[in-house]
């Protein structure tokens, strides 16, 4: 098969992907959308914005770790990114305030 290159280098292929993952996250299908989103980066390594849009999708899977280290590839490809290094610090808080165990609203002095 022939790869049609438009869109700064990105294979048109990975483009088709990159795009029916977005429709099918918007439509609820999360599981779905990551494996249409690792064919694109499969196709494309360096999509920067395929990386990114499965770590927005794997935060709202509450997958953290997993979406923490996609936002990493992102920032690795594109240091100026700030979408990615925005979403990342705002996982890394989730992840702390997660670590921490509840306060106890009962607790009398």
């Amino acid at each position: 098969m022939t790869r049609f290159i438009k869109n700064g280098g990105i294979p048109l292929e990975a483009q088709y992907m990159y795009h029916h993952a977005l429709y099918l996250s918007m439509q609820g299908k999360k599981e779905e959308a990551l494996n249409d989103f690792q064919r694109a980066i499969v196709i494309a390594p360096r999509f920067c914005e395929a990386f990114n849009a499965m770590g927005n999708c794997l935060d709202e899977l509450e997958r953290y770790d997993e979406a923490v280290r996609k936002f990493d590839k992102v920032i690795e490809i594109d240091p100026n990114h700030t979408e990615a290094r925005l979403k990342r610090e705002i996982i890394l808080k989730k992840i702390s305030f997660s670590d921490k165990p509840p306060a106890d609203p009962v607790k009398r002095h």
